[in-house]
């Protein structure tokens, strides 16, 4: 068991060389598209000249030197007029760097070109130098300065990013994080930080050329974390996911990084026939793509199953063919070397065992690991050694204070008794002082209801006055009726019969027909009087035929009423009736007299014991903030009606708009 766990440490530990390639799905095309054509239209020099920029990076990554060496001319020769694209110009040229592994110089182009972008405040200066530090830690990583590139990660590359808001860059951030904790057989540390980028991923800006790419390898190396953390159902569902991905691209070299996983995954779990199937797909993808890193990646990671399947012959072929590259790092041909030593010994050939023990010893002193682990243990001594004085500051300030605290006590004891003392007296008088305001409180009360009585008593007997001043103003006016109208007329009347009766000739017959008029107009006043008393409809037919002949009565060829009802039920007492027919005919008559209208609209309707009405004209209408100052009877019988019927009066009018008088009775 522990030969197994040693094997995956080392299997693992050259990750870092590698895991941080570029990928691709081979589904650049619509991009590359994109700013070819931003380069042919736009008419800014700055955006053509960055378009370039990126496309050239684009090409070189996948290998088209021609095309790259082209865009990158092409944005050389624009990028002096600007000093951002200057600026942006150092990072593009340095990658020529990589493939002549001139890695010093290198990472000195990629801190002059961060050097020279922090004057620029914007969020795509913060993202793009987040990705040069990014790629100026992985040079650290692969001089075997991890701590150097953890350092540029945490303090300088994820702040910036965040400044810029870019949550893709943020994930490959983390995942970079993540790898260098790998490296150092720190999983746990890893797993939180590849958590992290997960989640970055999860809500990053899917529209990005890149997005799918980036998402893929961030499972890739979740699913390898994982499994190595034996958390295998966790590693599953990291693994669809990739899955779901690459399967729309089989041809990518994304493919050979996900089969690895796979393989992985399935070694895990004991399934070692699929594993050999995944690391032999992998193995086709990467020779197809001249990947010889991740082809001997691969061919070594074959070895775990093939020995776990006591297939030791076959383990020791293949450890063989990959100790005879020329490509391997020096730390994969330790681990080669030392892992064919095992085999031999498992094979009996002491001596072939004993020489490449012999070969391993030689390379891991060259490598200096010991140092190197040394570094990463002083780092972590320095981290320790902070926080346990952190620890020390705090105890050594909970001591202090449990001292002020004893010292108090006493103090504070006293303080509370009296408070307790305060508080008791206080209750006391609150006690009294609350049977007190409940004795003035009730006086109040029986005074407050005594007052609402008077004034309720008062207004009744103001309503009632009102009510006897308007009966009285009715009997005037019929009384001015009887003497104006069919007074003067039956006057007449008798006048023409004395002078018939006198006369000793047969009346004229224009006589006799002026007498019938007389007689008959004096009939019609007589029962206009009576109407207007208590009409003859009301009584027999109703109030809505009531209001229906009031208004019809009271129209002329100058005046049009218009009458609506709803809803009007025959069931309302008959004083109410008449009360409701007063009120529309008060409004009618001050609409008639006062407003110079041409036409009045009346609405009567009841909905259970509410009754509404709305009376409108559109009239010259009148001032309504003076309605308190009119000296006329009308609107303050009106008020009385309504009030007698415990109901509301709404009136909108201006001197220069019609009127409306809308009514709430309750009946």
């Amino acid at each position: 068991m522990k030969k197994k766990l040693c094997l995956l440490l080392i299997l693992f530990f050259s990750y870092g060389l590698h895991a941080q390639r570029f990928y691709t799905l081979d589904d650049d095309g619509p991009y590359i598209d994109s700013l070819t054509q931003v380069i042919k239209s736009t008419k800014s020099d700055s955006i053509r000249g960055i378009s370039s920029f990126k496309l050239a990076d684009l090409f070189r990554r996948s290998k088209k030197n021609e095309l790259s060496d082209q865009y990158l001319l092409m944005a050389n020769k624009i990028a002096p007029k600007y000093p951002f694209l200057k600026a942006v110009a150092i990072y593009y040229n340095a990658a020529g760097l990589v493939s002549k592994g001139d890695f010093d110089n290198y990472a000195k182009q990629l801190k002059l070109a961060d050097s020279e972008l922090k004057k620029y405040k914007t969020k795509d200066s913060y993202v793009l130098r987040a990705f040069i530090l990014k790629n100026l830690s992985l040079v650290y990583v692969l001089q075997n300065n991890e701590v150097e590139g953890m350092k540029v990660l945490v303090n300088e590359a994820i702040p910036l990013a965040k400044k810029g808001g870019d949550l893709e860059v943020l994930s490959i951030l983390y995942k970079s994080v993540a790898v260098i904790f790998m490296n150092s057989e720190e999983r746990v540390k890893a797993n939180s930080y590849l958590k992290t980028a997960k989640e970055y991923i999860e809500q990053a800006n899917t529209s990005s050329y890149s997005y799918l790419e980036t998402k893929a390898d961030i499972y890739i190396v979740d699913v390898e974390n994982l499994c190595f953390l034996t958390m295998t159902a966790e590693a599953k569902k990291s693994l669809d996911k990739a899955y779901n991905i690459i399967k729309k691209h089989p041809n990518s070299n994304l493919s050979g990084s996900y089969y690895t996983a796979e393989g992985y995954y399935f070694y895990k779990i004991g399934q070692f026939n699929n594993s050999l199937k995944s690391y032999d797909k992998g193995i086709v993808n990467s020779t197809l793509h001249k990947d010889v890193l991740l082809t001997n990646r691969l061919k070594f990671s074959k070895y775990l199953p093939l020995k776990a399947m006591n297939r030791l012959e076959d383990a020791k072929d293949l450890l063989l063919d990959l100790i005879g590259t020329t490509t391997n790092f020096a730390i994969d041909q330790r681990n080669f070397t030392k892992e064919l030593a095992f085999i031999y010994e498992g094979l009996g050939d002491t001596k072939n065992a004993y020489k490449y023990l012999s070969k391993y010893t030689a390379i891991n002193d060259s490598l200096n690991i010991s140092e190197s682990k040394g570094k990463i243990a002083a780092l972590e001594a320095k981290f320790n050694k902070v926080e346990n004085e952190k620890k020390i500051s705090m105890l050594e300030a909970q001591r202090e204070r449990d001292r002020l605290v004893a010292q108090n006590n006493k103090l504070y004891y006293s303080l509370l008794f009296a408070i307790l003392v305060i508080l008791l007296l206080l209750v006391i008088f609150l006690w009294i002082n609350s049977k007190n305001q409940k004795k003035i409180a009730a006086q109040q009360s029986q005074n407050y209801t005594q007052n609402i009585e008077s004034l309720k008593n008062q207004k009744e007997i103001d309503v009632m006055q009102a009510m006897i001043r308007g009966e009285e103003d009715e009997r005037k006016r019929i009384a001015r009726d009887l003497h104006d109208g069919i007074g003067s007329m039956l006057s007449s009347l008798k006048i023409r019969f004395l002078k018939v009766s006198k006369s000793s000739e047969p009346a004229p017959p224009i006589e006799i027909e002026n007498i019938n008029n007389l007689l008959n107009n004096s009939i019609t006043e007589l029962r206009q009087i009576s109407f207007n008393l208590i009409p003859e409809t009301l009584l027999k037919l109703g109030l809505e035929h009531a209001l229906s002949d009031l208004c019809h009565m009271l129209e002329t060829d100058e005046i049009h009423i218009y009458f609506q009802s709803n809803e009007i039920k025959n069931n309302i007492p008959e004083n109410i009736q008449i009360m409701i027919y007063r009120i529309v005919q008060e409004l009618l008559n001050n609409a008639l007299k006062h407003s110079s209208c041409t036409e009045i609209l009346v609405d009567c309707s009841q909905n259970e014991s509410q009754f509404y009405i709305t009376v409108e004209d559109n009239g010259i209408g009148f001032d309504t903030t003076q309605i308190n100052d009119f000296t006329g009877q009308g609107l303050k019988n009106l008020k009385n009606r309504v009030e007698l019927l415990s109901g509301k009066m709404d009136i909108h009018s201006s001197q220069k708009n019609s009127t409306i008088f809308n009514i709430e009775l309750s009946i």
